[in-house]
């Protein structure tokens, strides 16, 4: 009888207590997903600094979880005038970039892909440049590249007045199971954004785009973009991993730069670009709010407020050092 009402009462105990153990066991997910993640965007920003074919092996792993890659999830076009005092803008039009000229001093066209110099066929003719026609040039011809696509405006004496790009990233997802369903950190562009079920996304960091004044009144712009590249083939990433620095590219490294224009297609969860447009912007949104802009220097919206044309950066005087620089660390189980 004794022996019944002990098991009877620790059984109830072991009912009322199961929803803490439960919460118990999530929060300990969560928190080691959330170190796990850090840790791996750390190392992941160490090796991306180091010199091209170094690196060091990283000790993770997240039990009952798993590291998966995502494949272009997010995909940046940067464009500047570099050089002169013309305003040339490209754009996409669907499958085909267009090129206007506000002052018509543009003449040709190069573009690279993954660093290979592109062309097309006039004539049986192999062209590795496009003419410019009146003030727009629409280019239809296939362009296929994996990583970064570059076009180049040149003036008639062969100088470079504007360049544009579009680069797209890779990353690692980091999954984690609760109770009910799945704690993820998504580590993308040297950003770390987290996501709980049922729960507005937390972004821990984000990319890293800055600028600073130098001491002769001028503006740097600075922007350090990161792709990881993981063999098609890994299957298990939940493991010790190496990760190696395959160098750095230097995409703009211009003394004179003026009317940048950014744009960003974040893949995942759709409130994370407009997050990123807020946190660059902020402070031109109070301004805008106080109507009074005058003398602002820092990133605000191209066109519309929303930012969905982009961003620009505003200082005077108008034109700026810019600094964009693509970072690729290999990543191999």
């Amino acid at each position: 009888m004794l022996l019944a009402m002990v098991v009877a009462i620790m059984s109830a105990v072991v009912v009322f207590l199961q929803p803490f153990v439960i919460d118990l066991n999530d929060n300990r997910a969560w928190a080691a997903g959330g170190v796990t993640a850090e840790q791996m965007n750390d190392r992941i920003l160490v090796v991306a600094g180091m010199p091209n074919g170094t690196g060091l092996v990283h000790q993770t792993g997240i039990p009952g979880g798993s590291i998966d890659v995502l494949f272009n999830i997010e995909s940046w076009t940067i464009g500047a005038d570099i050089y002169g005092n013309d305003r040339v803008e490209v754009f996409r039009n669907g499958s085909g970039i267009v090129i206007n000229s506000d002052n018509r001093t543009a003449e040709t066209i190069k573009i690279w892909t993954d660093g290979e110099q592109a062309g097309h066929w006039i004539n049986d003719a192999w062209i590795t440049e496009w003419s410019m026609i009146e003030w727009e040039t629409i280019i239809t011809d296939s362009l296929s590249y994996i990583s970064t696509l570059r076009v180049d405006i040149l003036d008639r004496n062969g100088t470079p007045i504007h360049r544009w790009m579009e680069i797209n990233i890779d990353g690692l997802r980091l999954s984690s199971p609760l109770a009910e369903g799945t704690f993820v950190v998504d580590l993308s562009n040297g950003a770390i954004i987290e996501k709980l079920p049922n729960k507005n996304l937390a972004i821990e960091s984000f990319p890293r785009l800055s600028y600073r004044e130098t001491i002769d009144g001028g503006h740097v712009v600075r922007f350090v973009l990161l792709d990881i590249n993981v063999d098609n083939a890994a299957t298990d990433l939940n493991r010790d991993l190496d990760l190696t620095s395959r160098g750095s590219e230097m995409l703009f490294d211009v003394e004179h730069a003026r009317n940048l224009v950014l744009g960003m297609d974040i893949g995942g969860d759709s409130t994370v670009e407009p997050r990123y447009i807020d946190h660059w912007t902020s402070e031109h949104e109070v301004l805008i709010a106080t109507g009074d802009l005058e003398g602002y220097t820092g990133f605000g919206p191209k066109g519309p407020l929303s930012g969905s044309d982009g961003l620009s950066f505003h200082s005077d005087p108008a034109h700026f050092k810019l600094e964009v620089l693509l970072q690729t660390v290999e990543v191999v189980p």
